[in-house]
């Protein structure tokens, strides 16, 4: 055993044992320090714990990947804990095993190594030269090192970074950031490019991170950085695409124009894009249908888009009158209509607006959306939710989603808000989970997007991962209420009630206008001994009133052992078309509700069905 400090960990099931010592014997005699159990395990230490410190000690992890790993418990733990702390992991695959959604998920920017097309000395000798480039990599980058780049070889993909506001006036921001997001909205239209969303894109904005770093992070193989200098009516935007292995310029330009000029100068950078990575990757480009709305309409959509991704009560307030004012200014414009319509809903979702009270101008917008442009998915999305949470049109929210997602491919916004609206909604849990997956995978720091399939992945049981997956969400911010709401709510379904407490408080602080985090914050109270506070609490509830008032003393009383009564509270939230009572009944805060005399009752107010949906 090679004593220094652990460089590669090896991650194995029991049965391979044999496969996993020959794999240790090979990268040892190459000089590769490994570390594996039971081996390794000092005596008298407890196996866990020695089991997580090696692998946060660890440079790199080799999966020996096989039907045994794939059905492994332990194994899962061990991927999961790597990908929890950016550990590269290459897979030595011994047989065809089909991997599980889980492992899909933790291994889908990972390099794997077939035993079957050579043998295992050819697979250990790929091995140990895959395992030594990636840990050489600082000082002599190699492409065919990088399981990161050979995913991407794989899988064309970018990142558009927030372009450089260089106006000198802060109020311009909106400008460049919604530059770049243009480009980003114009990159997702070919086939086959993986483009990271805005949201994740933007996360490292004002920071002096590397571009490699933030390659890895959002797991593409291009970068897209850039700057505008707007004066008077004229612009200067520069650009540059980058090969994140080594930092190679793969094409850039500076282009002087009219501030009119400015979606020529987008469709320009976009099209030079396209071409500099067909070469390499001959993507398929979809055709160009995109309206082009006059130029104070576009800058109010900017601005709209820019106040709302700030998802601040102030911000969201401020969103709106740009959106109307766009909307105004270009009535031409379907883009503004399809994400007014969508902005109206999110309203709803953070207890901002009541869903029966929007419905009416949130499908309105988006039907008109779709009459100005047909072909515009997104649109469709809107109406999917609306069947869902409004209607309870299970059949159409199918119909819609399918046109939100044409071929399967729709937006990480369109998967996100379909998977659980739709999907978890009408209790198809697993789908739910596949598509907020989407959701992440498109864009991997969207704070709600990894909330919400935290939500999904609890309905399906799957808590180990929930909480992990919102405690790395916890440490890229640590005031997002909703990672907190559902760290709370993910301990509370596992009668984990002093655990989840504290999250609770931490919600309520910083959201106390969320009626759902009043219900639980004072429900977790009463379970942990303060009863005459957590009632004292609830009272801020009222008689229901209040918007979302009815699912938040439903929760209340699910959590005090009281089903009666929030069955009751329940059927009010129903009846009020509260944007996320069905999705909560789904979901594991909503499983005594569900094991109750009164689901059959419920589920019919909802019109759920008694078995899963067909595929759609």
């Amino acid at each position: 055993m090679n004593t220094s400090r652990p460089t590669v960990f090896i991650s194995y099931a029991s049965p391979d044992a044999a496969m996993a010592n020959s794999v240790v014997s090979q990268l040892e005699r190459a000089g590769l320090a490994c570390w594996i159990a039971p081996r390794d395990v000092v005596p008298g230490a407890l196996y866990a714990e020695e089991i997580i410190r090696a692998i946060n000690d660890s440079s790199i992890v080799v999966l020996v990947q096989s039907a045994q790993s794939v059905a492994s418990a332990h194994v899962g733990k061990e991927l999961e804990r790597a990908s929890s702390k950016s550990k590269r992991i290459v897979a030595l695959r011994t047989d065809a095993t089909p991997l599980p959604h889980a492992f899909e998920y933790f291994l889908s920017e990972s390099q794997w190594i077939e035993v079957a097309a050579g043998g295992i000395e050819s697979a250990a000798a790929k091995l140990v030269e895959a395992v030594s480039r990636h840990l050489n990599s600082g000082s002599s980058p190699s492409v065919s090192a990088s399981p990161m780049a050979a995913k991407a070889s794989i899988s064309p993909s970018i990142a558009v970074l927030p372009f450089a506001n260089m106006s000198g006036d802060r109020e311009q921001e909106y400008f460049s950031d919604g530059l770049a997001e243009e480009i980003i909205n114009a990159l997702a239209q070919i086939a086959g490019l993986k483009v990271i969303a805005r949201t994740s894109a933007f996360a490292f904005k004002g920071q002096n991170t590397d571009i490699r770093r933030i390659a890895e992070t959002l797991g593409v193989a291009h970068i897209l950085e850039g700057s505008v200098r707007r004066s008077g009516n004229r612009i200067r935007v520069t650009a540059q695409l980058i090969t994140a292995i080594d930092g190679t310029h793969l094409w850039s330009e500076r282009f002087d124009r009219e501030l009119a000029d400015v979606f020529a100068v987008q469709d320009e950078i976009s099209t030079a894009i396209s071409k500099a990575l067909q070469v390499r990757l001959s993507p398929q480009l979809a055709a160009d249908m995109r309206y082009t709305p006059n130029l104070p309409a576009y800058e109010a959509l900017l601005r709209a888009r820019h106040f709302h991704w700030k998802v601040t009560a102030e911000s969201m307030e401020q969103a709106r009158p740009c959106y109307e004012q766009a909307i105004a200014l270009d009535p031409q414009f379907a883009l503004a209509h399809a994400l007014y319509a969508d902005y109206l809903f999110g309203r709803t979702t953070l207890g901002m607006s009541r869903l029966r009270e929007v419905a009416p101008t949130n499908r309105s917008l988006a039907e008109r959306a779709l009459e100005l442009d047909p072909s515009l998915a997104d649109a469709h999305a809107p109406l999917c939710v609306l069947a869902a949470t409004h209607d309870y049109d299970w059949k159409e929210a199918g119909r819609r989603f399918a046109l939100a997602t044409p071929g399967g491919h729709g937006s990480p916004q369109s998967h996100m808000s379909c998977g659980w609206t739709y999907f978890l909604g009408s209790g198809r849990r697993e789908a739910a989970v596949e598509q907020l997956q989407l959701a992440v995978q498109g864009d991997p720091l969207h704070l709600t997007h990894r909330a919400i399939l935290a939500m999904c992945m609890g309905a399906v049981g799957q808590y180990a991962k929930a909480e992990e997956l919102l405690l790395r969400s916890r440490d890229l911010d640590p005031n997002f209420f909703w990672t907190h709401y559902y760290l709370a709510d993910l301990y509370a379904a596992r009668q984990m009630h002093a655990e989840a407490l504290p999250f609770a408080e931490k919600a309520i602080s910083l959201a106390p206008w969320y009626a759902p985090s009043v219900g639980l914050h004072a429900g977790l109270l009463v379970r942990t001994g303060e009863a005459r506070r957590g009632r004292d609490i609830v009272q801020v509830l009222g008689a229901g009133e209040a918007n979302g008032a009815s699912k938040g003393l439903a929760i209340f009383h699910t959590l005090c052992g009281d089903i009666d009564l929030a069955a009751d509270w329940y059927e009010k939230a129903i009846e009020e078309r509260d944007s996320f009572v069905v999705a909560f009944l789904q979901s594991a805060i909503g499983e005594p509700l569900r094991a109750s005399r009164h689901w059959p009752r419920l589920a019919a107010m909802a019109n759920l069905p008694e078995v899963g949906l067909p595929a759609t």
